[in-house]
């Protein structure tokens, strides 16, 4: 497999879960990476379903699932990519991907516009109710989820290994960073959770307002 096939099924693999067979083949050990690939994806989706704990409380795990497969499913559909490859030292290279990832931030903004008001009226309501109005404003919003306005950038390492591939070690940072642009459209924790504080604090003084 040469460097642009082989940059194009790890994020079909990664991402889309597509192209697998052709992963496991190309990449040292693919059968195991592609399974902690899996597990890091996993680990992931499950800490933006967080944003909306202090408003229900924490999510059970089967609710914090509901959140992540259809924010995932939605991220497939609608998210693309573009890459551009470098030779790097002997035997590696460098891959640069240029990501339109969902816009996860206005699908939350969306999702409590839809019920913020209503929950900060009703004080006294169960978490059970609470919970259910946000997954249910959840599931309407992301019907209307959309793909990112612009693009960013992330760059990744791979190296040759005789006739396969893998990932240069200590880039754990780099594959959480090409998630975070896919699912949300940034490639800096720092800006992706100071732009979510803002749009909370808006989504609420929003809702105080109409009061």
């Amino acid at each position: 497999m040469d460097e642009k096939e082989v940059s194009k099924v790890f994020i079909e693999d990664f991402i889309y879960h597509k192209e697998t067979e052709k992963f496991k083949e190309n990449f040292v050990e693919g059968d195991i990476l592609s399974k902690q690939l899996t597990i890091m994806t996993t680990g992931v989706e499950d800490t933006f379903s967080g944003v909306f704990d202090p408003i229900t409380g924490p999510l059970s795990e089967k609710e914090k699932k509901q959140i992540s497969d259809g924010l995932m499913k939605k991220v497939r559909e609608t998210s693309s990519y573009k890459y551009k490859v470098k030779e790097g030292k002997k035997n590696q290279i460098e891959v640069t991907y240029q990501i339109k990832g969902f816009d996860y931030p206005h699908l939350v903004e969306q999702t409590l516009d839809g019920v913020l008001g209503e929950l900060m009226k009703e004080t006294d309501m169960k978490a059970s109710t609470s919970k259910q109005m946000i997954l249910h404003s959840f599931s309407d919003a992301l019907s209307k989820g959309k793909e990112s306005k612009k693009s960013t950038e992330v760059t990744i390492k791979f190296e040759k290994v005789k006739k396969q591939w893998q990932i240069v070690e200590g880039q754990d940072d780099k594959l959480e960073l090409i998630l975070l642009a896919f699912i949300s459209g940034y490639n800096n924790k720092s800006n992706y959770e100071k732009e979510m504080n803002t749009m909370l604090e808006s989504s609420i003084n929003n809702a105080k307002s109409k009061l």
